[in-house]
């Protein structure tokens, strides 16, 4: 049986725009679980997995009082850039104007500048020369955000943006919709020879001084929220109406929760269908990069989609690039798609045409007749387990114990422990979402613990104290 602590937290699909905001839009709902069958759930930023990132945090099951109200409309009204996107813009063409050595740009302020501003700016950290092409390609320019919790940006290496764009070019694209992917969208949006047009979607406003409000919007694809509101979305809207033939790429962070990521892609393919007139059943083109270890859970929420061989490469990743520190067998970075894997070729110096599979494999992924496939997804050769009655990795060995191959130095489990089963009664057959015994905490029991709270005068939770925090923060801002 469960114990009584805490058994971790799950996402609440629902309509997000209904929900109370912080400063990356409408937040999302999760609910905690206890081991004793109480759940409870709250309020929490979409975009950061770590408080420390966005403090944002209400129990569901409390009143949302005036004065929290007043302090997350001033927090997302300090976070508003004051300046406009068109106004940020403007500054570019009179950069371009320019000699190279007269341009420079300000990383600690996100800004483009003249040589004769540099003298304000002169405690920050500047780049110059500036060339063009670092202008028409800013991710070569622009310091990565490395916050695994919040907006990680790890960039495709030059080779594996030259295989994405061939994928594009082999659907015949016309538009390209980017929601992240900056390689991606710069290389359509210089590259005329495409002929394709390009609008990237991205949390990163620093684009805004490099992109004209039709060529990038910022959003949130935790939440489908547009920062610029209703222009931005009209923007959107009129991007994936007509008949060009529209693709969407995409390569959201890897920690992120996959529920919320399919969640909103649905309402692109949504969006999509709706301005097109289209019938609900055709699907909107897409390009889904992620790791091969999520392949069940991509599939689980976006069943359409099948995982490409092609291994992903980046710039600036410590694992996930090619050199002595990669991985040993390369990128565990793929491309999954919701079209037939022989529309995409791959490069012929390390994959080959399977023609049994029907689609690209690399040339290590060697077809096993028994499994009717080729079985690898690591980048090695997989080996065939008559027991198992499938492939596995090669360095696996079969656990009798475990009913299945494992890796050598593993932990063995009864077979009837590898049965889903639920961490709140213990019970087989359900997960704990779907527990008879599962208990949402009511208001009436949140009365009777402010009551207790109150009588001892002391937060019962860091939740608690911060809330309190923020209310007298509140107060004295007004």
């Amino acid at each position: 049986m469960a114990g009584t602590g805490r058994l971790g937290v799950d996402l609440v699909i629902d309509d997000t725009h209904t929900n109370p905001s912080c400063v990356h839009g409408p937040t999302v709902l999760f609910e905690r679980f206890q081991g004793n069958g109480q759940s409870r759930r709250f309020y929490a930023c979409s975009a950061c997995r770590d408080r420390r990132g966005c403090t944002f945090f209400h129990w569901a099951d409390q009143k949302i009082t005036s004065n929290k109200q007043a302090l997350w409309a001033h927090l997302i009204v300090e976070s508003t850039p004051a300046r406009s996107h068109e106004e940020v813009y403007k500054s570019l063409e009179a950069i371009k104007k320019l000699p190279v050595t007269d341009r420079s740009y300000c990383t600690s302020c996100s800004t483009l500048l003249r040589k004769k501003e540099i003298s304000d700016h002169g405690s920050c950290v500047l780049i110059s020369p500036i060339t063009n092409k670092h202008l028409s390609h800013p991710s070569t320019i622009l310091p990565s955000k490395e916050s695994s919790k919040l907006e990680a940006q790890y960039l495709f290496t030059t080779s594996s943006v030259t295989v994405i764009t061939g994928m594009l070019q082999a659907l015949n694209t016309s538009k390209v919709l980017c929601v992240g992917t900056p390689r991606i969208h710069e290389a359509v949006a210089s590259s005329p020879h495409l002929n394709m047009s390009s609008l990237m979607m991205d949390i990163d406003d620093r684009y805004c001084s490099f992109f004209p409000p039709e060529q990038f919007i910022r959003y949130n694809m935790f939440n489908h929220h547009f920062f610029d509101g209703e222009k931005a979305k009209d923007t959107y809207q009129r991007f994936i109406s007509g008949d060009e033939n529209l693709v969407l790429v995409t390569d959201p962070p890897f920690g992120g929760r996959m529920e919320l990521l399919a969640h909103n892609l649905k309402k692109i393919q949504e969006d999509w269908r709706r301005a097109r007139g289209l019938d609900s059943h055709l699907e909107l083109p897409v390009l889904f990069i992620f790791p091969y270890f999520m392949e069940p859970q991509v599939v689980s929420n976006l069943p359409s989609l099948t995982m490409l061989d092609y291994q992903v490469d980046y710039d600036n990743h410590p694992l996930y690039s090619s050199g002595p520190k990669g991985m040993r067998n390369g990128s565990a970075v793929r491309v999954f798609v919701n079209r037939p894997q022989s529309m995409f070729p791959l490069p012929e110096e390390a994959y080959r045409f399977c023609k049994v599979c029907d689609r690209w494999v690399s040339i290590n992924n060697l077809h096993c007749d028994k499994c009717n496939g080729c079985m690898s997804k690591d980048g090695r050769t997989y080996r065939h387990c008559d027991e198992c009655m499938k492939c596995v990795k090669p360095s696996w060995i079969h656990c009798s114990k475990c009913l299945k191959c494992q890796p050598q130095d593993h932990k063995c489990q009864t077979h009837n422990a590898l049965e889903l089963t639920c961490h709140m009664c213990g019970h087989s057959g359900h997960k704990r979402m779907d527990c008879p015994k599962r208990k949402v905490c009511h208001t009436s029991i949140d009365r009777e613990a402010k009551k207790r709270k109150k009588k001892n005068n002391y937060p019962q939770s860091l939740e608690d104290e911060r809330e309190r925090n923020l209310e007298i923060f509140s107060q004295l801002a007004t």
